[in-house]
């Protein structure tokens, strides 16, 4: 999943240098969307002319700002919502504010983080780390809900093994699935037991929940035989969703996924992953995101 990114000057520099030990931070800069303000763009600029990189990053930055995927300018404003923080860091977290993630790259004393709460600091250690493509529902929980941002490229780069134990909490199983589900245009949704009332109701609590009626069309893709009618009409415009239904041989439903504009969720344990019975706790599964 592409994140937006505010980085240090310090991450910057260590993109040009040619050692190996960096090519990860290379491969972050580029797969997600870094956001820049005048200020921090300005300190960008001055430590490049300070460390004879001027020529390099001046090249690399007007190439990258013509990609609205890998680039984001933005008014770093909420100065005064900054608390005890060096001019430099003040200038990342006041960006970072301005930021749908509000995720800032950067080594930073602990106070100032504790004293933001406001943001995801990640550090400098944690954006060279290789990512690990299993996760834990703990990993998801550490970083949706406590802001411990160890594993936050563990959880959004695909692709993705994530282990759910049993009795782990549904509504952050959906809450993390729909990261990827959320600005899709259209969605697939294959489960060959849909019909159950464990199923749809885990449909529309956990995954429905997330997904905006106006913006996004729904596909449930079905086994054949079923009575088609009931289900046409069931489905078709399902919960004030526009949706339509998509039969397809039974032997080409084994297997249950989500399929969004960008990804693929396979659920082999369908739906009912998210419980068996409306108490909030999950099924025992593992579930692969891979981005198409």
């Amino acid at each position: 999943m592409r994140l937006e990114l505010v980085v240090s000057k310090d991450i910057i520099k260590r993109k040009f240098n040619i050692s190996d030990k960096y090519n990860k931070v290379r491969e972050r800069l580029s797969e997600n969307t870094l956001v820049v303000s005048n200020q921090l763009l300005k300190t960008w600029e001055k430590d490049s002319k300070d460390n004879n990189y001027e020529s390099q990053f001046q090249n690399w930055y007007f190439s990258l700002i013509n990609s609205k995927k890998k680039f984001k300018k933005v008014k770093a404003v909420k100065y005064s919502e900054v608390k005890d923080a060096r001019q430099e860091d003040k200038v990342l977290i006041a960006t970072a504010l301005a930021s749908n993630h509000k995720i800032s790259v950067a080594n930073m004393d602990i106070n100032t983080r504790r004293k933001n709460k406001s943001v995801l600091f990640v550090s400098e250690g944690t954006f060279m780390r290789e990512e690990s493509q299993t996760i834990t529902m703990k990993d998801i929980k550490n970083v949706l809900l406590q802001g411990k941002t160890h594993s936050i490229f563990d959880i959004y780069e695909t692709p993705i093994r994530l282990e759910v134990g049993l009795n782990s909490e549904s509504k952050i199983l959906g809450l993390y699935l729909s990261k990827f589900l959320k600005l899709s245009k259209n969605i697939k949704i294959k489960d060959r037991y849909i019909l159950q009332p464990e199923n749809e109701r885990n449909l529309n609590k956990y995954i429905l929940e997330y997904i905006d009626r106006e913006k996004t069309s729904l596909t449930f893709i079905i086994s054949k035989n079923r009575d088609k009618l009931d289900i046409v009409n069931k489905f078709t415009n399902y919960n004030g969703y526009k949706s339509n239904i998509e039969f397809v041989d039974k032997n080409q439903t084994h297997h249950s996924s989500i399929e969004s504009d960008d990804y693929i969720i396979d659920i082999g344990y369908r739906l009912r992953v998210f419980g068996d019975k409306d108490d909030g706790k999950t099924e025992e599964e593992v579930i692969n995101i891979t981005k198409k």
